[in-house]
């Protein structure tokens, strides 16, 4: 059996997208920007798709601005009304927890001058509203607060977050990447009072390389590229028509079966979670429990034994699932997102994250389940650690602790 359960990471096309799409790689395949008839046809399409989406958040079709991902939309929204706003406060705000984007961003703000302060989280993964409101200045300009934390899979909470910005005394802007939330749960943007979201169209069955940027309205805005008329200026160039169409689909098949979809697979993640629990020693359940996780997420951390060995020793059986970071599982760095709820590195280090797709089932869980007690008892059985003595002694050598990294991930 095949089962792949890093969905977060990506999902499978569906089948019914690349249907669509297919119509527009062939028969109209046109530039919506053009002044002919059948590039017209393909612009009108396009203006559809783009009241569609916006009918999907509660926000304006002009309001939404067609990306490569949510990754481009991270970088034209923090960078957008960063530099746009620089001249009156230079202070942002994001989340320990933001996807590695972001992360990426705000180090680059820093090196342009700009004052970023990460917000930290609770033992559940779920952002500290107090701090929030401690860090916040006068000169602050922007917070951005991901959705879903994306790999120990806390909701975060967006509407009070809008409610604190609101009471400031000047305006600040809030950000969020949805890309693990849209299309899995419901998100208003005026409920939430969200200014700018990113979305990205492979996390929910739909083409890679294609989402959107929702700006709201009067939102002060600097693009990030520039280039001749297009559909649309804030991003110049070649529309990704085909994507736009496919994203469109997968979004109508997700939003028709998202009240189904909510209560699936809030079911199959507690019963992972339980079975886990019971079944395998050790273990420690990361992020929330019950309502405040997403249905989609089971994130996991094993003692004594490598995340990265376990993951390989599952993808011998059949079963891909993440370790580490979605975009940092090539390194042996801990996880920063297991250190921000209060993990050390021994945790980080043997986290594995387990996240659902529309497709997968309860026999894919039972069999997922059976391969990884199978896997953790065979590691524990070759692991130079046996118990908390001995994890606290190899913690205490960088280079001991190194070593033991290398074992397990060859084993």
């Amino acid at each position: 059996m095949f089962v792949f359960l890093d969905n977060c990471r990506t999902t499978k096309l569906d089948e019914k997208v690349l249907d669509d799409m297919k119509i527009y790689f062939f028969e109209k395949f046109q530039r919506p920007d053009g002044i002919y008839l059948s590039a017209q046809e393909v612009h009108e399409e396009v203006s559809q798709a783009q009241e569609y989406f916006a009918k999907t958040i509660n926000a304006q079709p002009e309001e939404i601005v067609f990306t490569s991902g949510a990754t481009e939309a991270n970088n034209m929204a923090i960078f957008g009304v960063a530099r746009r706003l620089k001249e009156k406060g230079n202070h942002i705000i994001v989340s320990a927890i933001e996807h590695g984007s972001v992360m990426s961003i705000a180090k680059r703000l820093q090196k342009e001058g700009f004052e970023v302060d990460f917000l930290p989280v609770d033992s559940e993964g779920i952002i500290k509203l107090d701090e929030l409101e401690k860090l916040i200045k006068p000169t602050t300009i922007l917070v951005s607060v991901i959705s879903v934390a994306h790999f120990v899979g806390s909701l975060e909470p967006l509407k009070e977050i809008s409610e604190i910005l609101k009471k400031s005394n000047h305006k600040i802007y809030f950000h969020t990447d949805a890309a693990e939330r849209y299309a899995k749960l419901p998100i208003d943007v005026e409920d939430f009072g969200i200014d700018l979201m990113s979305v990205s169209g492979h996390k929910f069955h739909g083409p890679k390389g294609i989402g959107f940027l929702y700006v709201r309205k009067n939102t002060p805005f600097e693009p990030l590229i520039f280039g001749a008329s297009s559909f649309d200026k804030r991003r110049p160039g070649g529309e990704n028509v085909p994507g736009i169409m496919g994203m469109r689909k997968a979004a109508e098949i997700a939003f028709d079966k998202m009240e189904e979809n909510i209560k699936k697979f809030t079911g199959l993640r507690d019963y992972m979670i339980n079975r886990i629990e019971k079944e395998i020693p050790d273990v420690t359940l990361n992020g929330a429990r019950g309502e405040k996780r997403t249905p989609y997420n089971v994130n996991f951390s094993f003692k004594y034994i490598e995340g990265e060995a376990i993951s390989l020793a599952l993808s011998m059986e059949g079963v891909e699932v993440a370790t580490g970071s979605a975009c940092a599982s090539e390194n042996l760095q801990p996880n920063y997102a297991i250190l921000a709820i209060g993990g050390d590195h021994a945790r980080a280090h043997g986290s594995i994250r387990f996240t659902f797709g529309f497709n997968n089932t309860k026999e894919e869980i039972d069999y997922t389940v059976d391969k990884l007690k199978e896997v953790v008892e065979r590691l524990r059985s070759m692991s130079p650690i046996k118990s908390d003595d001995d994890l606290e002694k190899y913690m205490g050598s960088g280079e001991e602790l190194h070593k033991h990294e290398e074992v397990d991930s060859n084993a």
